[in-house]
């Protein structure tokens, strides 16, 4: 009896120990930082952003930490607030819109890893910013359409109804196209192809449509001010634990939706590549549940 004792301590022993070393080689790992507004965390969920950044230090086995700058702050305060929070980081990851602050940074740190999300829009050339020696993704625009009208269709594949589509216009960009192209790639995979309009804004000819699907990729948000009750595809950042009473499926494209993503391909050497959006399924408005698995499958 002793001896099996005696055995267990030994084992609880040897499990301390490992939990230790790998707690403090962890801690030792250099961490990813990510530049973060305070608008966007009460956007995001501080909540969510905390239990965002402890799943991703977990699954890439090192600190995972964001670098919270004041909405008026500065270009030149960035840098700062980064060495604050980490003088060796893994890399850093900057939206583009602080790409001011991401060559300021990379003047007093030109060895540093670093990271410039481009999104869906781009305004500085890609190859120009690779030049610069930074690493350069943007968000994967025909991947993300394709998937939201695969989820767009199983929807309402029951009914065979149609599918309304809300595209903000942007000038000199070939998204509206990418993104038109590959959402009705999805949808008329079908045998029965589904109907699908596209609008810029929710002019009179949506109000009188009818359609049992939308899909808000632009500005429309006066939309859920009406409360039809017809299931919402949204692509935001926003909480979903926050979306509107409709909204079915929530598309983020974020930085920390995109993280793991970066490091991966920071890791691998990759100085440019796309990036998937997050899905984020809810169901506030009760959809069939069988149509809910086809689109959580949905990858």
């Amino acid at each position: 009896m002793k001896k099996k004792k005696k055995n267990k301590l030994i084992i609880l022993i040897i499990l301390v120990i490992i939990a230790l070393v790998t707690f403090a080689v962890y801690q030792l790992r250099s961490p990813v930082l990510i530049i973060t507004e305070q608008s966007f965390v009460g956007l995001y969920g501080e909540k969510r952003l905390q239990n965002q950044s402890l799943r991703l230090s977990i699954s890439l086995f090192r600190p995972v930490k964001a670098v919270i700058i004041a909405n008026d702050a500065g270009d030149d305060i960035v840098p700062y607030a980064i060495t604050e929070v980490s003088t060796r980081p893994f890399c850093v990851i900057f939206p583009y819109r602080f790409i001011r602050s991401a060559d300021l940074y990379r003047d007093l740190n030109p060895n540093a890893r670093i990271v410039i999300l481009q999104g869906r829009y781009s305004g500085r050339r890609s190859a120009e910013v690779i030049q610069s020696g930074y690493f350069v993704y943007k968000t994967d625009i025909e991947s993300d359409f394709y998937r939201a009208g695969l989820a767009a269709a199983a929807i309402v594949e029951e009914n065979n109804g149609s599918i309304a589509v809300i595209i903000e216009p942007r000038q000199n960009s070939s998204f509206g196209a990418q993104a038109r192209e590959a959402f009705l790639k999805a949808v008329n995979e079908r045998e029965n192809p589904l109907t699908v309009s596209f609008f810029t804004s929710l002019s009179s000819s949506f109000d009188n449509a009818g359609h049992s699907c939308v899909v808000m990729a632009g500005t429309g948000n006066d939309f859920f001010d009406r409360k039809t009750g017809t299931p919402v595809i949204m692509f935001s950042w926003l909480d979903p634990l926050i979306v509107p009473y409709d909204v079915v499926l929530v598309i983020d494209d974020s930085p920390w939706a995109q993280a793991r993503q970066v490091v991966n391909l920071v890791s691998s050497g990759e100085k440019e590549g796309v990036l998937k959006s997050k899905f984020a399924v809810t169901n506030s408005i009760n959809i069939d549940k069988g149509i809910l698995r086809k689109i959580r499958k949905i990858q």
